[in-house]
């Protein structure tokens, strides 16, 4: 709680639309999340989170600006403004968040200094990923706004997994848990993100599904949809929460029995989220709630969320899936054998889902083709389309990745490999054709088939987050 004076000097300075009271909430939050970072990360993290509940108390406003008078696109301008600062420059494009289109709004202030210091303080590859979690609960909340508009006027509302999608942006979980990441001095972090990024969105996805239960007859009063208005009932919403907390827990797992912070720091973030929304609704702190959270199991007392701990004797043996994924996260080794089983067993995938750049790695270093990867420093895959594929992307010397194109290059084709037709790579110039199998969206297990080669070479490609593009100036 040492960050609370702090914390009120700068909400009163910038004037942000933030109720004070609730500074002694953030703070304690903040603090519970990783209680074993230092007390300036805490404070960090705590404003983050009022301006988190800044932007949503202005988004929600009646007052908040018409769309119809806000630029071309239809978008707000000073949602635009905010997307520009996260782009790392303000209206006029320049990268001073102190200069002018910047000043003028305590909000694009706010987020200017938050991005600044997650910049120096923070590592750049997960900084990167805070700042397209950020775009997207801009992007969410714009269009919560415009779906709220749409449903006023007797238009249609929009299906229930686009709504869970933004749902997801904007109920600030992953925001809260990308910057955490990014301050972290974890070793190997970037390797375990697409494990870590699909039980955040698993986890966004049910606190939404928990805000949704808390806060219905609030959003009902106030014109706003929310998963009740798709046509589930209270328990089928309390009961998908609850499915998405426990594949989070269970997803986690191998992180959290291994320490890594990450992952601890992900399971208890969930946690304070899934506890607050049984006590309370945090918009109307002041109400005290006294009854279990809609669509729990009945009970008079809420059901409670406590970290997921693996206990070998009672809990189910870890999935070959799960435990495959924590060897791909910890950089480690994994037999044929075993890997065959979970080759034949996974589904296929198609062209859609490799479209994109992948960063590789192998199951072991022994073998030839292994020793040739590691020589040419191997980075992993780039697929441009089905007619374009850079199967060797490499790293220079001084670690900059580029396509190595001498053994040339390869295309996607549709081929039957073990039972099962699924996307394959087949090199150019080369007697080679690589199968893909899903373990995830962002996770594939790979074999190599090469003419005349006596055994398989499993290895795995990991998907590299793009980008998020820049706003329209």
């Amino acid at each position: 709680m040492q960050s609370m004076p702090r914390l009120e000097i700068w909400l009163k300075e910038l004037g942000l639309p933030v109720d004070p009271a609730l500074v002694p909430l953030m703070c304690l939050q903040t603090a519970f999340f990783t209680p074993w970072l230092p007390p300036e990360t805490c404070y960090r993290m705590a404003r983050l989170t009022v301006w988190l509940m800044a932007i949503d108390n202005v988004l929600d406003a009646p007052d908040a600006p018409d769309a119809a008078t806000c630029g071309p696109d239809g978008t707000p301008t000073r949602v635009r403004a905010w997307h520009r600062v996260l782009a790392g420059h303000d209206n006029d494009g320049d990268s001073d968040g102190d200069r002018a289109g910047v000043s003028d709004d305590p909000i694009a202030r706010a987020l200017a200094e938050i991005a600044r210091d997650l910049d120096r303080e923070g590592r750049p590859e997960l900084t990167a990923v805070w700042r397209k979690s950020m775009h997207q609960t801009l992007i969410g909340m714009q269009w919560e706004r415009e779906a709220a508009r749409t449903a006023a006027a007797g238009g249609g509302v929009t299906g229930l997994t686009d709504y869970l999608r933004h749902g997801a942006w904007t109920i600030g979980v992953e925001q809260q848990v990308t910057a955490l990441w990014a301050l972290m001095d974890e070793p190997g972090l970037s390797r375990r993100l697409p494990l870590l990024l699909d039980a955040l969105r698993q986890a966004a996805t049910a606190i939404r599904l928990l805000n949704d239960l808390r806060g219905h007859q609030r959003e009902q009063s106030e014109g706003k949809s929310d998963a009740l208005a798709f046509g589930l009932t209270e328990q089928e919403v309390y009961r998908r929460a609850e499915a998405g907390l426990e594949n989070c827990r269970r997803a986690l797992a191998p992180l959290t029995a291994a320490g890594y912070g990450s992952a601890v720091a992900l399971e208890r973030v969930a946690l304070w989220h899934a506890r607050m929304y049984h006590h309370f609704d945090p918009v109307r702190p002041g109400q005290e709630v006294t009854a279990p959270l809609p669509g729990g199991s009945g009970s008079a007392a809420p059901v409670r969320h406590s970290p997921f701990v693996p206990q070998p004797r009672e809990a189910p043996a870890m999935s070959i899936e799960q435990e495959v994924l924590d060897v791909i996260a910890s950089g480690g080794q994994c037999d044929n054998a075993k890997l065959t089983e979970l080759f034949d067993r996974l589904e296929p995938v198609d062209t859609d889902l490799l479209i994109g750049t992948w960063q590789g790695g192998a199951f072991e270093h022994t073998s030839e083709n292994a020793a040739l990867l590691t020589k040419m420093r191997w980075y992993g895959k780039r697929f441009v389309d089905a007619e374009h594929v850079e199967p060797l992307l490499c790293r220079d010397e001084d670690g900059t990745v580029f396509s190595y194109e001498e053994m040339g290059l390869a295309t996607l084709r549709e081929v039957v490999h073990r039972g099962k037709q699924s996307t394959a790579m087949v090199y150019d110039q080369l007697p080679i054709i690589d199968h893909f199998r899903r373990l995830t969206d962002n996770v594939l297990l790979c074999v190599m088939d090469k003419k005349e080669s006596p055994t398989d070479f499993f290895f795995h490609l990991t998907r590299v987050p793009a980008s998020p593009p820049r706003p329209s100036r």
